[in-house]
């Protein structure tokens, strides 16, 4: 018995810029899928294709309040900066790097300082 490939599920969060609030679940892209659509003819429709063709969830709503199927159709009526920002993030989640704290954060505490002697040395001795 081997061990067996199951697709992962990253949850994008904007939290600020014109996009604040949206939150966008993409599901994990092979090797393959991500050289494909990097050798697309036309870079961005390659890309736009692997967002549409992997993203499983979305909490974006129309005009009228209408929430919007997780489709390529629904992905054309958006501006080219929301595919980049898609991008951006779902390649940063995939690679491991992770979300940045939120605010506010405390950082930890500091670090204990420690006095350093400033007295001038003695004079070798090899002299």
């Amino acid at each position: 018995m081997g061990c067996k490939r199951v697709p992962k599920h990253y949850r994008l969060k904007f939290v600020d810029g014109d996009y604040e609030g949206l939150e966008v679940t993409m599901r994990s892209v092979s090797i393959g899928e991500m050289r494909a659509a990097q050798g697309h003819e036309d870079g961005f429709d390659g890309l736009f294709g692997l967002v549409a063709s992997h993203m499983v969830a979305w909490n974006r709503e129309d005009e009228d309040g209408s929430s919007l199927p997780p489709t390529a159709e629904s992905l054309t009526d958006e501006s080219p900066a929301l595919i980049h920002l898609i991008i951006d993030k779902w390649t940063s989640a995939v690679a491991g790097v992770s979300a940045p704290l939120e605010q506010p954060s405390n950082s930890g505490g500091s670090a204990p300082e420690e006095s350093i002697p400033m007295a001038p040395l003695s004079p070798s001795l090899a002299s």
